[in-house]
């Protein structure tokens, strides 16, 4: 039986083309209505059967939708929800899909508590590719999904959305907008700064060297620069505070290599593996 009548996903990309695939096979909802940008774009997501319709025109793809999708860039997310909560019916769930929360959702917040019920999410899930011909249904599956949670979240909105995203595979978890983005930056925003840093470390021989170990550690820095640019800017706080535990970590590798201190390096190392060991999917 369909979760909903209508869901409209804006943005048919590599998260918005593998929501709606999700969706189809999952068979969640009667029926799903793209948005796109370009002609372009609304002819790839049509041949990617990841939506049902597709059109350029946004507040006609809104209107009498269930559930609303903003899977677009971080940059853009408020500026499209402003749009959409003239055109939804009350009774709509308008959510995102945006990595950065705290801006995103304090910002939706002001302007929608009384149009409409917005929950943020944010699914731990995605590639370094991007577009609609890179998606696909599976994405989804064991990943964590964060729901945020604030004093004017509608409860009813967020236990159906999470009912939602556990029907596509993904493991449940409710954070406040700020903890998201806390936790996020170590386990999403650093891992990508460090890996665009450690591309610009490499040289022309290097790379001609490069084995497994550089292309594992640097495979996210091929991600999209401009979306990144946003994310990071978003949420700087939180990633300057990342990015300066790194620093500090790194800088105690260093001086014990310096002092050539092998018991030091070896707990550092021995440390780190543990860690990494225990990271889920391993």
């Amino acid at each position: 039986m369909s979760m909903f009548k209508k869901i409209t996903i804006i943005g048919v990309g590599l998260m918005g083309g593998s929501i709606g695939l999700a969706v189809k096979k999952k068979r969640l909802a009667k029926e799903i209505v793209g948005v796109c940008r370009r002609e372009s774009s609304r002819q790839r997501a049509l041949r990617s059967k990841a939506v049902d319709r597709a059109t350029l025109n946004l507040g006609e793809a809104v209107k009498g939708a269930d559930l609303v999708i903003i899977a677009a860039p971080v940059g853009e997310i408020v500026g499209l929800a402003r749009v959409c909560v003239k055109f939804m019916k009350k009774s709509a769930i308008l959510t995102d899909v945006g990595s950065s929360k705290k801006h995103i959702v304090s910002s939706i917040e002001k302007f929608s508590s009384k149009k409409t019920n917005f929950v943020g999410a944010h699914p731990m899930a995605g590639s370094d590719k991007s577009g609609v011909e890179n998606a696909g249904p599976g994405i989804f599956k064991g990943a964590v999904c964060v729901l945020t949670k604030t004093a004017g979240t509608n409860t009813r909105a967020l236990s159906r959305l999470g009912r939602f995203w556990k029907s596509l595979g993904c493991r449940m978890l409710i954070l406040s907008p700020e903890k998201h983005d806390e936790h996020a930056s170590l386990a999403s925003y650093l891992p990508h700064a460090a890996s665009y840093a450690l591309s610009l470390t490499q040289n022309g021989a290097s790379v001609k060297l490069a084995a497994g170990s550089l292309k594992d550690t640097t495979r996210v820095a091929s991600s999209d620069p401009e979306l990144w640019k946003d994310i990071f800017l978003l949420s700087s706080g939180p990633s300057l505070s990342a990015i300066a535990s790194f620093m500090r970590n790194l800088e105690k590798l260093k001086i014990a290599i310096k002092r050539r201190d092998e018991k030091t390096i070896l707990k550092f190392l021995r440390r780190a593996k543990k860690i990494s060991d225990s990271i889920p999917g391993r």
